[in-house]
């Protein structure tokens, strides 16, 4: 309880290698409000869902939770990534469909044989194939799927091409599979993109985890609901959103490579980070995430080097962290990593009481390794490692978590610095110098790709190395930087905060407004089906033409954050100055736009910059939205705005568009739209057609009151 009122708590667990985590947040103070950690039970004969369970049990305990108080429980889960890294996954049958040429096609198509998961990971598949020229015969389908489970397979594969238009085949012989006893999959129920041999392989790779991953999501509701919590259970999802279990158990696939989506879920939803590289920081790597107004950056997945129809985030992984151990030659530091003092087995000398006397010695961490490794040696034994994490304290950059034993970290580096011939104040810069070599150029080609400049976004880094490698990296590459709060249990607060996401994906060759309608619909009432307060759903609409794609992708949350939100919110003066700060201009230029009361407002500061050397000046209107509690949810350098009533929307927009549209080398170039709502930031920069964007507008907008204020942000391209 609080302040006399019953708290609204949402519990986020995150399955980590070594230690399960789990938090609670207090839903209208967005406050870490209990943790608990216990070894990841990857040895139980539940699994990982053990852990789970019990971090969950020791959080209410801890933290005095009532079930009652919990509104939602949301766990990520290494499982799927781990059976695919290890090739713990289960055989499956696939049974391809075809009638004419499209049976010739079937039958090479979703051939699969053996697939390469990774090194040394394979899955298995068997194949069968059905002439449906006359229709399906469901007696023959049936006894193809018993060959092939009698050949071994665990799980089954239902193919057909062009199945994303008549989908009803693949939908039989899924049907015929559950009356069997046989967990299956159609290829048309993942993804509505054109493309046999992916849909297949997608379809294929979610069929090896369905046996264990439907057994964990079973056993994980049970124990939830055993303990006398209603509330709805998420997990979390490789593109950083959340689903329910219902989702999880017939798309597990979509939880594949969903490690770095809790950090960087959190790095959105409780620090807040609009525009940011998000860098979380383990023992043995870092993991580089890029946020541009509100999103992080999303490609395809990759499984065994082939493509998959599964959306992820854009991570960059570096083999440097908190626990990398540092490389010595010809007498000077000459690298840090990849290995680390968990995969060497040492002990960090940070967290070691009473280290005494010790010799930095070079070694060899496994056997294929260089002997250059530094480790340090304790009467005749090799037993502790020399880290980032212990320079990071020394140094005086480590609070909290990370913080450790002075005097131990003092011998460390001492000794390390006898080694190397310097102090132990220089060995540690060094040390944390080499780190931030490794880390600078993964983000500076991450910039570079997404044409983002430095000085444009903040690095936060979270994970309980952060301090060992963002404050040095930040500052080679002249960024500003913060390390989160609660920086060691930042992913399980991301899960706990993580929001309700799904993407709905077609093959068009020419998108109608029709479509885009039919398309942008079935994403919401996806996310509000999970639960999603309708009022929170955001959808945003891109199309693909070298793709020849369509996606839209809506998220929403369970509670509406501007209802949920404690205490006084920031001022406009205060607004005012956050939005000038964004823009890198004087408060005093910056103007507002729309309503007092909205949960967003818009901000824009007309002036004149210098170009050709200085040599002319030309007016810009720069521009950021920002919402109640002062967070840049976008921002461009330069735009026009006009606030108008929603009745008028429409028709002004359509006017604003036509006079920023230009002639572009592929023809007429549309310029990217963003539909500041009193509550909602409706992104239009994906569309490429005039009618295309008029259409969702006018979706967007009839919703509204005539009389709401909508503000139009519109940016031209080029």
């Amino acid at each position: 309880m609080s302040d006399g009122h019953p708290r609204k708590l949402k519990i986020g667990i995150d399955v980590g290698g070594t230690f399960t985590h789990a938090v609670a947040v207090d839903v209208a103070r967005t406050e870490l409000v209990g943790k608990a950690v216990v070894p990841t039970t990857h040895g139980h004969e539940d699994g990982v869902a053990a852990g789970v369970v019990q971090s969950m049990h020791r959080l209410l305990e801890e933290a005095s939770i009532a079930p009652e108080e919990v509104v939602l429980i949301a766990h990520s889960t290494t499982q799927a990534t781990n059976a695919l890294l290890e090739g713990d996954v289960a055989k499956v049958g696939v049974l391809a469909l075809g009638a004419g040429p499209q049976g010739l096609r079937a039958r090479r198509e979703a051939r699969l044989g053996e697939v390469r998961l990774g090194p040394g990971a394979t899955l298995e598949t068997a194949f069968r194939f059905l002439d449906v020229s006359d229709g399906l015969d469901e007696a023959k389908a049936r006894t193809l799927l018993e060959e092939l489970v009698a050949e071994g397979a665990v799980a089954l594969v239902a193919a057909e091409p062009f199945s994303v238009d008549r989908p009803e085949n693949e939908e039989a012989v899924v049907r015929i599979a559950t009356e069997l006893g046989v967990p299956a999959t159609a290829t048309s129920g993942l993804t509505q993109l054109y493309g046999l041999r992916m849909r297949t392989l997608t379809a294929a790779i979610n069929a090896s985890m369905l046996p264990i991953m439907i057994e964990t999501a079973d056993r994980t509701a049970r124990a939830v609901a055993e303990s006398g919590i209603e509330a709805p259970l998420m997990v979390m999802r490789s593109d950083g959103g959340i689903m329910d279990i219902e989702a999880m158990r017939r798309r597990p696939v979509l939880t594949m490579l969903s490690g770095p989506a809790a950090g960087v879920a959190a790095a959105l939803m409780y620090e807040r980070i609009a525009n940011g590289v998000f860098v979380e920081v383990g023992g043995t790597s870092s993991d580089i995430c890029l946020i541009r107004n509100g999103r992080p950056e999303i490609r395809a997945a990759e499984i065994g080097g082939r493509r998959l129809f599964v959306r992820t985030l854009d991570v960059r992984t570096v083999g440097v962290a908190g626990g990398s151990v540092p490389r010595v030659r010809r007498g000077k530091l000459s690298d840090v990593g990849p290995r680390s003092a968990h995969i060497a087995g040492l002990e960090y000398e940070a967290f070691t009481p009473d280290l005494g006397d010790v010799e930095a010695v070079t070694f060899r961490p496994r056997e294929s390794d260089p002997e250059d490794y530094v480790a340090l040696r304790r009467g005749d034994k090799v037993s502790h490692a020399v880290t980032p994490t212990g320079a990071s304290n020394l140094l005086g950059l480590s609070e909290g978590y990370g913080k450790g034993d002075a005097a131990s970290v003092r011998a460390a580096f001492e000794a390390l610095g006898r080694l190397v011939g310097s102090t132990a104040e220089a060995a540690a810069t060094r040390l944390l110098e080499l780190g931030a070599a490794r880390v600078a150029p993964v983000v500076k080609r991450l910039l570079a790709e997404h044409k983002v400049a430095a000085d444009e976004v903040v690095m936060v880094g979270g994970g309980g190395g952060a301090e060992a490698v963002v404050p040095f990296t930040a500052t080679s590459l002249g960024m500003e930087h913060s390390i989160a709060r609660h920086a060691e249990v930042i992913s399980a607060i991301g899960v706990a905060l993580g929001i309700l996401q799904d993407s709905v994906e077609r093959t068009l060759l020419s998108p109608s407004e029709s479509d885009l309608l039919a398309i942008r619909k079935e994403a919401f009432e996806r996310v509000r089906d999970m639960g999603a307060d309708p009022e929170t759903i955001e959808v945003h609409v891109e199309i693909d033409r070298r793709e020849r794609r369509v996606r839209a992708t809506a998220s929403g949350s369970p509670q509406l954050r501007a209802r949920d939100l404690a205490g006084p919110r920031p001022g406009t003066d205060e607004l005012r100055a956050a939005a000038a700060r964004a823009l890198k201009v004087g408060a005093d230029l910056v103007e507002v736009h729309g309503p007092e009361d909205a949960w967003l407002r818009t901000f824009t500061a007309e002036h004149r910059v210098p170009v050709l050397f200085g040599l002319f000046k030309v007016w810009r209107m720069p521009a950021a939205v920002v919402d109640a509690e002062g967070v840049v949810r976008f921002r461009t350098r330069d735009a026009f705005c006009a606030t108008v009533p929603a009745a008028e929307a429409e028709g002004r927009l359509a006017e604003l568009v036509e006079r920023y549209t230009s002639w572009g080398d592929g023809g007429l170039v549309i310029p990217e739209v963003q539909l500041v709502k009193p509550n909602q930031l409706v992104d239009l920069a994906g569309l490429v057609e005039v009618p295309q964007l008029l259409a969702l507008a006018s979706a967007e907008l009839a919703a509204l009151e005539p009389a709401d204020e909508v503000t139009l942000v519109v940016v031209p391209r080029g």
